[in-house]
């Protein structure tokens, strides 16, 4: 319990909730289903889920689709892979 030193700091989570959202931060984070996403699968060692993706040619500086598919397992068996999750800039 804060002291009279200690102020009781109160998270406005209006503040990042759109008006016509049905559940407020508390009522996700306290969601089953949240917890279970937020709890890891894997162990280190473990092969990676397959990821299978577009194919893009970059080459030309621009985006262009090709008419191949990317498996991240078909890599992964050939060398090592390192993901990345989350920004670099």
């Amino acid at each position: 319990m804060p002291t009279e030193k200690e102020p009781q700091l109160k998270f406005d989570w209006r503040s990042i909730t759109p008006e016509d959202s049905p559940k407020t931060p508390m009522d996700i984070v306290s969601d089953p289903a949240f917890r279970d996403l937020s709890s890891p699968k894997l162990s280190v060692g473990d092969a990676a889920f397959d990821i299978e993706l577009p194919a893009y040619d970059f080459s030309e500086g621009g985006e262009r689709l090709t008419d191949e598919t990317f498996h991240l397992a078909a890599i992964a068996r050939k060398q090592p892979v390192a993901l990345i999750f989350g920004s670099y800039t």
